[in-house]
């Protein structure tokens, strides 16, 4: 049965040696959802929260990618090559599947790499080692816009052939001239894309749209004949169609709950909400508020994540905070904010009376040092109806 997206396949790391057993435990402090498999006789060091597999490795990998995604292999990427292959299908139904090195110095996503998420697995994963994403999808490398996966967290729906997404994908990677029109839905792709590159070219309408001068034409549009553009453009159209028609109710609206290191930069919460993303999926649009303590309305990174999401940014005294109950107080932050809960209690706030936790406190370490929770709470009717997204 395939899993509903609320319901994401739990991820696997699975290790061959004991080098591997090692890297794979420890990587499982950062990643509490994974399911740990250890080939005997390495097991013997594992835990009740592993798994032993009995040898020959080959017998139990089509299970694994049937129900694990992603698939993390602690081995030589030849042998994840070989042991996978008999049970591939498409990019498109295919889980992603990393090897990870003897000494977790590299991370590279074998398959699935862009449409499966290969990719950014990888580099949380080489962020929770120290180790070396290895990315060699082209848009991603080059850190370009992916035609294929645009709009996807929004619930934008790809109107388009194989054979012009392949065209224009090559269009945008080789930095041909794009025409880019956006007549209809959210603009919060900025989420994800922050600019649009300098060769992809905003229009007013797609009248403005020139074959002499543009190569390819990307459109998000609610439009429904469209048959006269599609003539015009031959192989070289994308069209999105946006989920929603003006006014109409969001399914699921949901608050989010913030709490950071004060000067934490915008980079950081972006990163902590997809890693949030990973563990309850949601659409962008689903977001209705940030919530967080008042102490933090002046904090430059939350202020430009509310820009960035066109949303309003909730802000709670820590005596009204220290009221709500939630299920993972903290001493710590009792001692330096005055409440037991900033994150998990915003969002339960901002979501009003009848709301529930949908994803308790997310932690989240950057890079460079800085700590940022995320909550996420439902949103009651009479909340939606006074924050409605734009």
């Amino acid at each position: 049965m395939t899993p509903s997206p609320a319901a994401p396949r739990r991820p696997a790391l699975v290790a061959l040696s004991r080098r591997g057993a090692q890297h794979a435990t420890r990587l499982r402090r950062d990643w509490p959802e994974a399911a740990v498999y250890l080939l005997k006789p390495w097991e013997a060091g594992g835990s009740d929260q592993t798994t032993p597999l009995e040898p020959p490795l080959r017998q139990h990998v089509a299970q694994l990618l049937r129900q694990h995604d992603p698939v993390c292999f602690f081995c030589a990427l030849g042998a994840v090559v070989r042991l996978i292959a008999p049970h591939l299908r498409s990019k498109r139904e295919d889980p992603a599947v990393l090897a990870i090195d003897e000494t977790a110095r590299f991370v590279i996503p074998v398959v699935s790499g862009h449409l499966g998420g290969a990719n950014r697995h990888a580099q949380r994963v080489a962020r929770w080692l120290a180790a070396l994403p290895v990315i060699t999808t082209a848009s991603d490398a080059l850190g370009r816009l992916s035609v294929d996966l645009l709009g996807r967290s929004l619930g934008w729906q790809i109107q388009a052939s194989s054979e012009a997404l392949t065209r224009v994908a090559a269009c945008v990677v080789n930095d041909e001239p794009v025409a880019w029109i956006q007549e209809a839905g959210s603009r919060r792709w900025q989420l994800e894309l922050p600019a649009l590159p300098d060769h992809v070219i905003p229009l007013q309408q797609i009248a403005l749209a020139d074959p002499g001068r543009q190569r390819a034409v990307l459109w998000i549009t609610r439009q429904t004949d469209v048959a006269a553009i599609q003539q015009r453009w031959p192989e070289r159209l994308i069209i999105y169609r946006p989920p929603l028609q003006p006014g109409q109710p969001l399914a699921n609206p949901l608050v989010v709950g913030v709490g950071c290191d004060r000067g934490t930069p915008l980079a950081a919460l972006l990163e902590a909400l997809q890693e949030a993303r990973e563990r309850y999926p949601f659409d962008w649009d689903q977001i209705t508020t940030l919530a967080t303590i008042d102490r933090k309305g002046d904090e430059v990174g939350l202020l430009q994540l509310a820009e960035r999401l066109t949303l309003p940014l909730t802000l709670y005294p820590a005596t009204r905070l220290a009221q709500v109950v939630v299920p993972n107080p903290s001493e710590t932050v009792q001692r330096y904010m005055g409440t037991p809960s900033v994150s998990e209690a915003a969002a339960l706030l901002a979501g009003r009376e009848g709301g529930k936790l949908l994803l308790p406190k997310h932690c989240f370490r950057a890079n460079d040092g800085f700590n940022v929770t995320i909550a996420l709470a439902e949103a009651t009717p009479q909340h939606y109806q006074e924050n409605i997204p734009s």
